[in-house]
């Protein structure tokens, strides 16, 4: 009784070390003041307002931003994105390997978004968002 008692214990202090931080980030030349309403709109395919990008699944800081910004989990967004693209509506974010890669190519790309770890942001990408 003794060892489930530490063991469900150590599973409370545990479960917030893995959550992963994240933000919104941009191209340093625009888009400026998104809120997240619009981010959503962007990343669900209801906005062209800029380039969205998308990190692999799997990813810690990729479920962190989809619980934060469209509510949606991996299962829930590959059927969408498999709806979008089956009429013609549109393709899936293109996808980045991890969050450091997402900060090189939004810092590339002019007019784009992504979002990323704050401890892989730099000074080339400006961070649009806070959670």
């Amino acid at each position: 009784m003794k060892t489930l008692r530490m063991i469900a214990l150590a599973g409370l202090f545990a479960a917030p070390l893995s959550m992963a931080d994240v933000v919104v980030i941009a191209h340093p030349n625009g888009p400026d003041n998104l809120s997240e309403n619009d981010v959503r709109d962007l990343y669900l395919n209801r906005s062209n307002a800029a380039t969205p990008f998308e990190i692999a699944k799997g990813s810690d800081v990729r479920r962190e931003f989809h619980d934060w910004i469209t509510g949606r989990s991996n299962s829930q967004l590959q059927s969408f994105w498999a709806e979008q693209t089956f009429t013609g509506e549109g393709q899936p974010p293109a996808e980045v390997s991890d969050s450091a890669r997402m900060v090189d190519e939004v810092a590339a790309t002019p007019n784009s978004v992504g979002y990323a770890d704050p401890a892989d942001v730099d000074d080339s990408v400006e961070v649009i968002l806070k959670r």
